[in-house]
């Protein structure tokens, strides 16, 4: 009879076999490999469920309200963290359940509501389990921001240096459904940033920073890292405070009577700081709040371009940033928001000075694909499909075949773009208006129709398959001139309709700059000085040497002057 070990040992495959992956015939003393091989034939037992349950009489252990853990994919992101100085987080066990069901993070689907002009983020039924790779958004430790009815609820880190990584779910919004990223939310944690020490006029200006100049920088960012980010961290970066307060005195300056010297010693004082720290080798260019800093004061240096011939300086300072690699421009960052408004300001230098874009467009939070997405990287395709288009025009020779591809891939754009970029009020015009009525209901979509309407005005200017000479060539420029009328109106109407979002009067005033001389009724001329003025006006945006240059083309008095 055999023993209680060969009993075991017929029952289940020896463990030389179940190691080595054999078949095993079980044979006792020893199996016929085991002999073979002459390896010892030990016993392999099988393991069962056991039938036991705990008493109703168990005591368990309740598990504490903060969880302390270490976070090392900061660490290996930024290549920053030392062992000794791990990313440490405390977890509160009352905001995790948000992890445990995607429940926690339905809410109704929107963008922004042009009444309040807030910029709201696009919100889903979000499938908890959908975590994607590179797509995984970082933020900053530190506090973070008040909940607010267009985020998310919870609250997430926003006013530390290194990045932490925060989970992204997919979720879904009009149709056909594209998938929307969404950052999860995760509790304050560490200290608490300190808050700046502000007198009444520096925090009217921190103040109108807020509410007037970030959403031209927040235009395709969900997050609206300009908005919300970076006043969480002006208080811990003084350089972040000081650009807050330059380019809200500037923007002041031009709209109003405030005194235009304070944005000079606010930009001076943020420059003794901002170059030392961009010059150290140790990492100043891997900063994002250096790289935010920069972004903010470019824009006032776009500002300042009275005549028509800006400074580039800091336009320079942004190429650094983004040639240093794509390592911290994580999607859902800091350094990735800056990196997209720093791309939508080189393109702006690029078409008034028509030179080819000089931003590295290789980087991997670039999409040029026509997958569904939300629409947030929709209106970014459509950022960077410009920026190649002006490449092509600008830079490379004429190439019919790249051309086509261009071309192309503007068509499939407009066909394949979410149904949400459609406006929700449209109205032909009628004589004697030049434009028509297009309302558009997130600064994102008006962004994204906007920057799609440039790049096929450009293609129609250097379209190369029109014929150099020949009884072919007017009815060519016939075509050409009709297709730049139809685009020139739907942008400008985009711009006049929604004036509420500034990007959308800079990139009509940027369209009229390059395609406003063909127009020849006087209507139509009328109706883009009335765009240019409004938008110096009501949004600090040079236009008088371009008004100038418009009415000496059209052959206007020569002592024209604006009112």
């Amino acid at each position: 009879m055999p023993s209680p070990a060969q009993v075991e040992l017929l029952a289940a495959p020896c463990l030389p076999c179940r190691e080595n992956h054999l078949r095993c015939d079980r044979l006792t003393p020893k199996c016929s490999r085991c002999i073979t091989s002459g390896n010892e034939c030990r016993v392999a037992y099988k393991f069962k469920l056991s039938k036991d349950s705990f008493g109703r009489g168990q005591k368990w252990l309740e598990p504490p309200r903060q969880l302390t853990y270490v976070d090392e994919t900061s660490a290996l992101v930024s290549g920053r963290a030392s062992e000794d100085e791990p990313a440490r987080h405390l977890l509160n066990s009352a905001s995790s359940t948000s992890f445990e069901t995607s429940n926690a993070l339905e809410e109704p689907v929107g963008l922004s509501d042009p009444a309040n002009h807030s910029r709201g983020l696009h919100h889903g039924a979000a499938n908890a389990s959908s975590f994607s790779g590179r797509a995984q958004g970082l933020l900053s430790p530190g506090s973070g921001p008040e909940e607010s009815p267009n985020r998310s609820p919870g609250s997430i880190d926003m006013t530390g240096n290194q990045p932490s990584l925060q989970h992204v779910t997919r979720s879904y919004a009009s149709e056909p459904q594209y998938p929307i990223t969404h950052v999860m939310p995760q509790p304050n944690v560490g200290k608490r940033a300190p808050r700046p020490s502000m007198t009444r006029e520096e925090a009217h200006l921190f103040r109108h920073y807020i509410q007037h100049i970030a959403i031209c920088l927040d235009t395709c960012d969900p997050l609206r890292n300009f908005e919300l980010v970076v006043p969480q961290r002006v208080g811990t970066y003084p350089i972040l405070l000081k650009a807050t307060f330059a380019i809200a005195a500037r923007h002041l300056s031009r709209t109003s009577s405030y005194d235009p010297l304070a944005s000079n010693r606010y930009h001076n004082e943020c420059l003794t700081q901002l170059i030392p720290k961009i010059d150290d080798a140790a990492g100043g260019l891997s900063d994002e709040n250096l790289f935010a800093a920069t972004i903010i004061l470019r824009m006032l240096e776009e500002m300042d371009a009275i005549t028509g011939n800006e400074s580039h300086g800091h336009l320079l300072g942004i190429h650094a940033f983004v040639n240093i690699g794509d390592q911290y421009m994580v999607p859902g960052s800091l350094s990735a928001a800056a990196y997209w408004a720093g791309l939508r300001q080189e393109i702006y230098s690029a078409i008034i000075s028509q030179s080819r874009v000089k931003i590295n467009l290789d980087h991997f939070i670039v999409d040029r694909s026509l997958q569904p997405a939300d629409d947030y990287t929709w209106s970014n395709r459509a950022v960077v499909n410009l920026a190649d288009v002006l490449n092509y025009c600008f830079d490379a020779p004429p190439s019919p075949t790249q051309w086509a591809a261009l071309d192309e891939h503007c068509q499939r754009w407009e066909e394949l773009r979410p149904s949400s970029f459609e406006p929700f009020f449209y109205r032909e015009r009628e004589a004697p208006e030049a434009f028509p009525e297009i309302w558009h209901h997130s600064s994102c979509h008006i962004t994204g129709i906007q920057y799609h309407l440039l790049a096929q005005l450009f293609l129609a200017q250097f379209d190369p398959t029109i014929p150099r000479v020949g009884t072919k060539r007017t009815s060519a420029m016939k075509k050409v001139t009709q297709r730049i009328d139809e685009l020139m109106r739907r942008l400008c109407g985009i711009g006049a309709s929604n004036q509420w979002a500034p990007p959308a009067m800079f990139e009509a005033s940027t369209g009229i700059a390059m395609f406003g001389d063909r127009f020849e009724e006087r209507v139509d001329q009328e109706a883009m000085l009335d765009i240019l003025r409004r938008t110096e006006s009501d949004h600090a945006r040079p236009t008088k040497a371009v008004q100038q240059q418009l009415t000496r083309a059209w052959g206007w008095m020569h002592g024209y002057e604006e009112n």
